[in-house]
Order: structure tokens, then C-alpha cells, then sequence
């Protein structure tokens, strides 16, 4: 039996345990690369599935989980990628024997990817692709990418397996106990995403124990179970406790058992452990599960529409959908301009004031003559996706500017758009069906746009049978009437109406560019309105517009001027003659007052919105009038406080973080050669690195950028540092404080370690610990203090100083 034929089964699938925890217990002096295990020591691991198979488990995981190109790089492997896991699957394949299916275990490559990052996304994409291609070589019944913080870089890994094969691939995140990955995105966001861009089982692992995973889920099940893909999910064996310096979990296996039971009561297809489980826990896990009835809908559907933050159910959603307009440079000067010089003020301002003016969703266009506008969209995309929190409608009709926006996209956005000329549908078709995209189909084909209603009806529906023929769901398609201004086409009004009533009744959504139908005529947010309420009232369902100034509340009676506009819309006021006149005579000029603000409140605003691109000329303008200290404490600081209020609060994320600190760097490195001058400038010195063994340093970087732009001078010495290298920089730059940082559990204890040597030597510094498994008793147990995040590091770093 194929694995796909067995998720349709109703019973739950058990997968197997931690490999890491059983390969450590086998070989507790090894220091070399897990992956390299499968060529090196194959009876090792090949003891492992065996035990695993043995206990009851129906999945068991190759030894790849560091396998992709990037992570093996690190270890000088990257060469032997295809060569590690094709040998890896063919081993644990060698063992199953038929008995258990072998998932192919990709885990991340310990990057931040664009936009959050600065790895590109084709690097990332390669990376997994040739570990990928591996694995399937040797192989393996399906993929099981895992352990994902970063939405984007799971959707890279999952394109690199669609794009390698045809057998089932499981995307698998790991959540907070906010129910939010690291880098901001919910449950139902992250799967929704993956589901949709072709994943065949979504779910969660690693995270926490199946208690907190079981709460993350309750809330979101009904949701999920929509999505009609299987779920998975492998928990930890509770939290780590640090034993003997050892990292311990300690929820027993009959214990693991009972409250993993309530994943398969909630219809999961996919039950296994992570984290500090064994045999024992997953043949209690297989005995309480596999004979629980799982009623889950299995039929895909396609109804999110979603950024990396948020995500908008097209069959749910009530209302009009409303898409700002404003990022379009055709009819705006100073965007035009502003892209060009390759700068994004103006996206920025506008993309966060239609966010606060209700926009669901941002229409992007950066079609500028001169340019090259494949590149520019990724920029763009990279700017807002790190400036907002709403979905994005990508706007071009060339395939390349589009392509080039998916790649960057970290979420299902929606593609404006595509049309039944053969030309643009062969081009636009491929790009919908690999990345999920939504359409907007577009009424129009080699014969040109039609006045007459019927005409675009015939040509819609064409658009969407072909779409309809070529696997794109109903549900992601929204059919755009054309709208021709009525100053040139009398009538127009009324036929363009007739479409989306049409299409309306067949459950077809529509979507319309509303700004057109008042082309060519005074104060046009009259005629925009009222055309925007009767298409409302005809069933449309989203349009293209000015978020600041639109009115659709159909219930509201009409002014005087509206009435204007509804006499010209439905042919009453031929060439609108009497709309003209009325605002030929009563037109108001509107005065702007010009706003004085501080030089100090513009620098804190661009900070706390992260413009980059501002920063310097006002710091540079700040100095003219205040001193670097001044312009550094009360408004780059001050800032960057607020911010670090914020994301404390959930109200940012880590790339908002990181924009705000990379503009507070910005404006420091101005007054950097000026505070240098006098040494009260710096708080203190800090070296900071990531313990011997531990090659992630994301977290890291974060923490030491954070610091820096604090007022410390920060003395990064990298990662995977042994700790003699530690102890040897504390001697040579006499640090008040040493940060280091841990995300394993098996590299933890080096913390401890140099700790000690800190203490034997009595250097005289302080000690602050953290990462992703770090906890504060344990930083406790060492002397030490803790920082769970960048934000709270800082405010340790700052305490210390200040009473020494």
C-alpha cells in the first residue's frame, strides 16, 4: 500500500521518535555530524529504526534532519549532501522492510530567509532541493519537513519537494505558547499556507508536550479540519530539565500516551514524538492511538488568502474585501520617483496608513518605465512584508515581475491578474498552480474589452472553465468585470453592474478597480461611492480602492451629492452636465496646515516604523541643533524601547524588530564617531557569542545588533565558540558582561562550564545566558543571569551596568 492510500484511512498513522535523544545514548562521547552516521556508523542508526519499528511505529524518519546543503556546509559536508541522504534513506528503508513507511526527515537550515533575513530565497530553495533529491533517490515513502519557525523557509523547502517529486510531503511547524511560531505567524495561517501551496498533511512538532500542543489546538481544530488535509503532530516528552548538566525530559511514556490520546480524539492522521521521547514512549503512544476512528474531511479547499501575520477565509469573510489602491506609482509622482532611486518612503507611509484605514489587503504595482521591475517587486514585497501585517495582491501582467514576487511572498497572496488571451494564461497558469496563489480573472481576451454585458459573462466564464480544467479551485478565483469609466462609455455603469450580478448568483466572487468608473470627473470619491454601494447591493465581493475616503454602507441614505452621481450612474444626467456644474460653482479647495514636529519625534516615528530610508538625513539635521547624546538617548533609544514595549507585548514581530534596529543602527553609526570621542558615551563592553557545538546564531545576531544599538560596544565573536575561545576573549577585553546563547540541549551545558572557569579565575564580569531551550532556573543554577529575548537582554545588560 502507497503511503497516500493509507492517509486515507480512518486511523491514525503513528510516527516514531527522537533520533538525536537515541543516538546520543548510543555514542555519548561522538562529536562529529549526526548525518554522517548513515555512512559511518550504519548499525547505529539502522538500531534505532529497528527499536523504533519494533515499539509500533507505522513512520520512522531518516537520520537527515541537519541533511540540507546549507546545514552540511557548516560541517564541510555540503559536497556528500545527495550522497548523506540517499544513503540514509536507503538504510532506514533496508530496515523497514515494508513494516513501517520511511518519511525523509528536513529540518531547517538555521537561516533567516528574505524578507525576514538575508539569505535569498533560491539558496534556501537549493539547498533543500538537492537533500531532497537525495532522499528520494534512496527511497522514501514521503517527505516530512519539520521543526519550521519561518513560514517562508518552510514553503521554499516544500516548493523544493514538489518540485522533485510527486510522493506526499508533511510540513510540519513549531509554535509558541502564544500559539504563534517565532517569527509571528498562527496555526491556522502557517498550515493554511503550506496546505495550499500543495503540502498533502500539515501539523506542528517539537514546540512542547502534547498538554500545550493539545491546548495550541483546541481553539483552531474546527479550522483546521476545513483546511481537508490530514493533520499531524509529535510532541516532546514535556520540557527539559537540566540534570547533572544534562538535558532531561521528564514526562513518562505511559503519561505521553494518555495525553497524546486526545490528538486522535481530535482526528489527527499523523501521532509520533519529538524531543526526549524513545521506544518505550511511542509503543504506550501506538497502543492508546491505533485503534481510534478519526473522522476527518479529506477533500483539499482552497479559502485563505494570507500573509506571514494574518489570513483572510474568502467563504467566511464578511463584507466588502477591501484592497488599497495607493501603491500603484501610474497616478503618484513621488512613488514613481521614489523607485526609481530605489527607495521606499512612500511605500511604507501609505502601506501603514490603508492598514490603519481598514484595508484587508494591499495592492502592489511598481510597473515604472526604466526600471527593472522584477527586481524592484522583490524589494517591495520585502518592504511590506516587513511593514505590514495584511495579505498583498501582487499587480503585474508580466509572468517575470509576478514570479519574482512569489518567491519573495511569505504567505497565499492573490495575483492581479490573468487573462483568456492565450498569451497571458499559458504565461500566468504554471506560477498559479506552484505557488497557490489567488487569481483575478480578468473579462478579456483577443477580442478586447466589451460595453456589452453578455459579452463579458462569456468571456469570464471561458477564464474560469479553463482555470477550472487546470486544477485552480473555484474558490481561488475572482472574476473582474472591467470597469470603463462612464464619462466615455454612457452606459458602462449599468453593464458592468449586470456582470457581477451575473456572476454573483453562481457563487462566483468578483472583484473590481472602482477608481476607473469616475475617470475624467470632479471630486470623484462621490461617483466612487455610489457605484461602489449599487455593485454592493448586485453581490460584489471585493474592489480595488482608496480605504482613507470610500463609503459602503448601502444603508445610508444618499446626499445631495450622491444623488448627483446616482443620477449620472444610472443615465439620468447625460455627459453629467449637472454633476459638473454643481462642483464647477461649489468645489472646495482644501487647505493643508503645514505640521511642525520636532526633529527628536521624527527620528523616534522613523524608528518605531522602521524607514530607513529618512533616518539619516534626519539625524544629520538633529546635530545642527542637539548633541549626539541627546539625539542617542531620546530619540534612537527611546525608540527602540518603545519597539522592544511592543514586540514584549505581541503587538510586533521579529522583522518589524529588526527593521526598527536596522534603522536605529543606521542613525547610530552617524553619531558613532562623535560618542567615541567622549568614553561615558559607551554603557559598557560586552562580548557575546553562541556556545561550542551550536552553529545557530540567529537569535544571536539579533541580541548583539539589539545591544549595540543600545550604546554598548559589542564584541561578537560568532558561533559553534569552544570555550577556552570564550575565556580567552573575557581575559583580553575585560568585558563587564558576557552573553552567550544556546538552542540545543546537548550544547547547553557548555554554559555552565565556562561559568565555572569565570569563577575559578575570578574575571571580573557578569554572566547572561539564553536561548531557545535556556530557562531561567537553569540560568539561575549557573550564576547567572537571564534573557529570554533580545528586548529583555538588553534590559538585564542595562540593569547590570547601572549598578556596578
Amino acid at each position: 500500500m502507497h503511503f497516500r492510500e493509507r492517509l486515507l484511512q480512518p486511523y491514525p498513522l503513528v510516527m516514531d521518535g527522537a533520533m538525536g535523544t537515541m543516538i546520543f545514548n548510543a555514542l555519548p562521547d561522538y562529536k562529529g555530524n549526526l548525518e554522517l552516521l548513515n555512512i559511518e556508523r550504519p548499525d547505529v542508526i539502522a538500531s534505532i529504526h529497528k527499536l523504533y519499528i519494533d515499539a509500533g511505529a507505522d513512520i520512522i524518519e531518516t537520520n537527515t534532519f541537519g541533511g540540507n546543503a546549507l546545514k552540511l556546509h557548516e560541517a564541510s559536508l555540503e559536497s556528500r549532501c545527495e550522497e548523506i541522504n540517499k544513503a540514509a534513506a536507503m538504510l532506514a528503508k533496508e530496515v523497514a522492510r515494508g513494516k513501517a513507511f520511511v518519511a525523509g526527515s528536513v529540518g531547517p537550515t538555521g537561516t533567516l530567509v528574505e524578507p525576514m533575513g538575508m539569505t535569498q530565497p533560491e539558496t534556501v530553495y537549493n539547498a533543500f532541493r538537492r537533500q531532497i533529491a537525495g532522499l528520494v533517490a534512496g527511497g522514501v515513502d514521503c517527505i516530512a519537513i519539520e521543526t519550521m519557525t519561518d513560514v517562508q523557509e518552510a514553503r521554499l523547502a516544500l516548493l523544493a519537494a514538489k518540485d522533485v517529486t510527486d510522493i506526499p510531503v508533511i510540513c510540519s511547524m513549531t509554535f509558541e505558547a502564544n500559539g504563534k511560531t517565532v517569527t509571528g505567524s498562527d496555526i491556522v495561517t502557517a498550515l493554511a499556507t503550506l496546505s495550499q501551496m500543495g503540502a498533502d498533511v500539515v501539523g506542528a512538532n517539537c514546540s512542547m508536550g502534547p498538554d500545550g500542543l493539545v491546548r495550541l489546538f483546541k481553539g483552531t481544530i474546527a479550522q483546521l479540519n476545513e483546511l481537508g488535509v490530514p493533520l499531524s503532530v509529535w510532541a516532546n516528552a514535556g520540557l527539559p530539565e537540566l540534570v547533572d548538566g544534562k538535558a532531561v525530559y521528564s514526562l513518562s511514556p505511559k503519561h505521553f500516551a494518555s495525553l497524546s490520546l486526545e490528538f486522535a480524539q481530535m482526528g489527527f492522521s499523523i501521532i509520533g514524538g519529538c524531543c526526549g521521547t524513545n521506544p518505550e514512549h511511542i509503543k504506550m503512544l501506538a497502543f492508546a492511538v491505533k485503534h481510534i476512528l478519526i473522522h476527518t474531511k479529506k477533500t483539499k479547499t482552497y479559502s485563505y488568502i494570507t500573509s506571514r501575520y494574518a489570513h483572510i477565509n474568502v467563504l467566511k469573510h464578511k463584507g466588502l474585501l477591501v484592497i488599497g489602491e495607493r501603491l500603484n506609482p501610474t497616478a503618484r509622482k513621488q512613488f514613481a520617483a521614489e523607485l526609481k532611486e530605489n527607495t521606499f518612503t512612500f511605500l511604507r507611509n501609505e502601506s501603514k496608513k490603508q492598514q490603519d484605514e481598514g484595508a484587508h489587503c494591499l495592492d502592489i504595482n511598481v510597473g515604472v518605465p526604466g526600471i527593472d521591475e522584477a527586481t524592484m517587486m522583490k524589494k517591495a514585497v520585502n518592504v511590506l512584508s516587513n511593514t505590514v501585517t495584511i495579505p498583498l495582491m501582487i499587480d503585474s501582467d508580466n509572468p517575470f515581475v509576478t514570479q519574482a514576487a512569489l518567491w519573495q511572498y511569505p504567505g497565499i497572496p492573490i495575483i492581479n491578474s490573468i487573462s483568456a488571451k492565450k498569451q497571458s494564461f499559458e504565461a500566468m497558469l504554471p506560477l498559479l498552480k506552484k505557488f497557490g496563489s489567488f487569481v483575478v480573472a480578468m473579462c478579456l481576451d483577443e477580442s478586447g474589452i466589451h460595453k456589452e454585458a453578455s459579452k463579458r459573462i462569456a468571456i469570464g466564464q471561458k477564464l474560469i472553465d479553463l482555470l477550472q480544467q487546470h486544477g485552480i479551485a473555484l474558490s481561488r478565483i475572482f472574476v473582474d468585470p472591467l470597469i470603463l469609466a462612464e464619462s466615455a462609455e454612457s452606459g458602462a455603469a449599468q453593464e458592468t453592474l449586470k456582470v457581477i450580478e451575473h456572476f454573483a448568483k453562481e457563487g462566483i466572487k468578483t472583484s473590481i478597480g472602482l477608481s476607473n468608473i469616475s475617470f475624467g470627473l470632479p471630486q470623484r470619491k462621490f461617483i466612487n461611492n455610489v457605484f461602489l454601494k449599487l455593485a454592493l447591493q448586485k453581490g460584489l465581493y471585493a474592489a480595488i480602492v482608496n480605504p482613507g475616503v470610500i463609503d459602503s454602507d448601502i444603508a445610508k441614505p444618499y446626499t445631495t451629492e450622491e444623488l448627483l452621481a446616482l443620477d449620472f450612474l444610472e443615465g439620468r444626467d447625460k455627459n453629467a452636465s449637472h454633476y459638473i456644474a454643481h462642483f464647477g460653482t461649489s468645489q472646495q479647495q482644501t487647505v493643508h496646515k503645514e505640521k511642525t514636529t520636532n526633529i527628536l519625534d521624527t527620528i523616534f516615528s522613523l524608528v518605531v516604523e522602521g524607514n530607513i530610508d529618512d533616518i539619516e538625513k534626519a539625524v544629520r539635521e538633529a546635530l545642527a541643533t542637539y548633541s549626539p547624546e541627546t539625539i542617542m538617548n531620546d530619540a534612537l533609544i527611546a525608540a527602540l524601547e518603545k519597539v522592544g514595549d511592543l514586540y514584549s507585548k505581541g503587538e510586533y514581530f521579529l522583522p518589524q524588530m529588526i527593521a526598527s534596529a536596522d534603522t536605529m543602527k543606521k542613525g547610530f553609526n552617524i553619531l558613532k564617531p562623535l560618542m567615541l570621542q567622549k568614553k561615558e558615551s559607551v554603557l559598557g563592553r560586552i562580548v557575546i557569542c553562541t556556545v561550542k557545538g551550536d552553529i545557530h546564531d540567529i537569535g544571536k545576531n539579533i541580541v548583539a545588533m539589539m545591544l549595540e544599538n543600545h550604546g554598548f560596544d559589542v564584541i561578537d565573536l560568532g558561533k559553534d565558540v569552544p570555550n577556552e575561545k570564550v575565556i580567552e576573549a573575557i581575559q583580553h577585553h575585560k568585558p563587564d558582561i558576557v552573553c552567550l546563547s544556546s538552542l540545543l540541549t546537548t550544547t547547553m551545558p557548555n554554559m555552565g562550564i565556562i561559568a565555572k572557569e569565570i569563577n575559578a579565575q575570578q574575571l571580573p564580569t557578569r554572566l547572561i545566558v539564553g536561548g531557545a531551550v535556556v530557562t531561567k532556573e537553569y540560568a539561575d543554577s549557573i550564576n547567572a543571569y537571564y534573557g529570554k529575548d533580545a528586548v529583555e537582554a538588553v534590559a538585564v545588560a542595562k540593569n547590570i551596568v547601572k549598578k556596578s
